[in-house]
């Protein structure tokens, strides 16, 4: 059963009264989907936020209508056929913003059906598993001569042991769509910490039919760990272009950048655009990249093609990328930000004390040195101004799952 969680009349109204295409923010990411509706909404854009969490503290954003929806991961038909629904009812075709990797695949897998009623701001389902299938992704990027972390793919259990033997430990074992490892294991990746460990987590993977690679932890904190973004459009030309560096990361090693900062680092895009343009990918690009202390290469993690948490800091450095994407795919034309503002900083409170708490109680960051990095201007993950009563509510225990 679906349930709308706002107001019948508020949806109707935003319907039958916008004289614009609504966007779509389809998932259950709070970060990332407050980033998105806010980016969109503060220039006027009508936002619509679908998730399948019965209580979603984002829908009290001034800037969207929250609905209830199916759970695309275990209800893909129910799912798809929700927004065919949705869409009969609409004046002009909605434009979708997924910020899942499961949303984003469902929707593509169904696009034939979908395109009647909606835009879709992102290259097709064949060139975009190139980059949401990590094997495809490590192999291309091989190919291509791209720098990147050693990776090894092992083939039967023999290929396995021989790798067992021969990869630095610790090291990581990371699968094809991360999304569905986490519904299966909660945890995006595992970590072995030698070849005994490491031959049993890969056939615990393999037991819930995973496929798997090997990789070498590159060293280094998380301030070597630096992020590209653009959006590319439709002739893979990056537009909005934006990069930061990490300050702070929760969880450590396998986490997201908690404490980020806006930076320029050329050599960043050279990299990124020979791929896109290789692939012949369009859309909204975030792309992390760590810097080898070994020998200062910039080596590249993984790109995700679609918006992540951070997103509105490149919007508060006047690259504001939903916009972007969204102008692009109603047919309209944007103006392309000439340079991004450095040393803007993006903050994840709650999860930037656990971080700096762990730092401090290693010795790894002094309390002097915890205060100090937070002058300057700032983006929040949950707070705006603007926009205040989703951090108000984030407090309020029955809206947590």
């Amino acid at each position: 059963m679906v349930i709308i969680l706002t107001k019948s009349k508020d949806l109707d109204n935003l319907i039958k009264q916008s004289d614009k295409p609504i966007a779509f923010v389809l998932g259950k990411y709070i970060t990332t989907g407050l980033g998105v509706i806010r980016c969109l909404g503060r220039c006027g854009v009508p936002v619509i936020w679908l998730d399948s969490t019965q209580k979603q503290f984002g829908f009290s954003s001034k800037y969207c209508v929250g609905i209830n929806c199916p759970n695309p991961r275990y209800n893909e038909k129910d799912y798809v056929d929700f927004l065919l629904r949705f869409g009969e009812r609409l004046n002009h075709k909605g434009v979708l913003f997924p910020i899942g990797d499961i949303e984003a695949i469902s929707l593509l897998k169904n696009k034939s059906m979908l395109e009647k009623f909606y835009l879709f701001p992102m290259a097709d389902l064949d060139v975009t598993s190139k980059l949401l299938n990590k094997q495809l992704f490590y192999k291309l990027l091989k190919k291509l001569n791209i720098d990147h972390p050693k990776t090894y793919f092992p083939k039967d259990k023999s290929d396995l042991k021989s790798i067992s033997t021969k990869i630095t430990y610790p090291c990581i074992i990371k699968p094809s769509y991360s999304a569905l490892f986490v519904v299966d294991f909660k945890t995006k990746l595992f970590f072995a910490q030698n070849s005994k460990q490491l031959i049993q987590l890969c056939e615990r993977a393999h037991s819930k039919k995973h496929n798997v690679m090997i990789q070498e932890i590159i060293p280094g904190s998380a301030k070597n760990m630096h992020g590209f973004n653009a959006y590319y459009d439709g002739s893979f030309n990056p537009n909005g272009v934006f990069m930061y560096r990490r300050i702070r990361e929760w969880p450590f090693a396998k986490g997201n950048g908690c404490f980020i900062e806006s930076v320029k680092i050329s050599m960043l895009e050279d990299t990124i655009n020979q791929l896109i343009k290789k692939i012949k990918y369009f859309g909204i690009v975030d792309a992390e990249i760590k810097k080898d202390p070994r020998d200062n290469r910039f080596k590249l993690i993984e790109i995700n093609p679609r918006c992540w948490m951070q997103i509105s800091l490149p919007a508060r450095c006047s690259a504001n990328l939903p916009y972007i994407a969204y102008l692009d795919a109603i047919g309209k034309k944007f103006e392309k930000p000439i340079s991004a503002r450095e040393n803007v900083k993006w903050l994840n409170m709650t999860e930037d004390i656990r971080s700096s708490m762990k730092s401090i109680l290693k010795r790894d960051l002094s309390i002097f040195e915890w205060i100090k990095s937070y002058r300057g201007e700032k983006e929040y993950a949950i707070f705006a101004k603007d926009d205040p009563m989703p951090f108000f509510l984030s407090f309020l225990p029955f809206y947590f799952q």
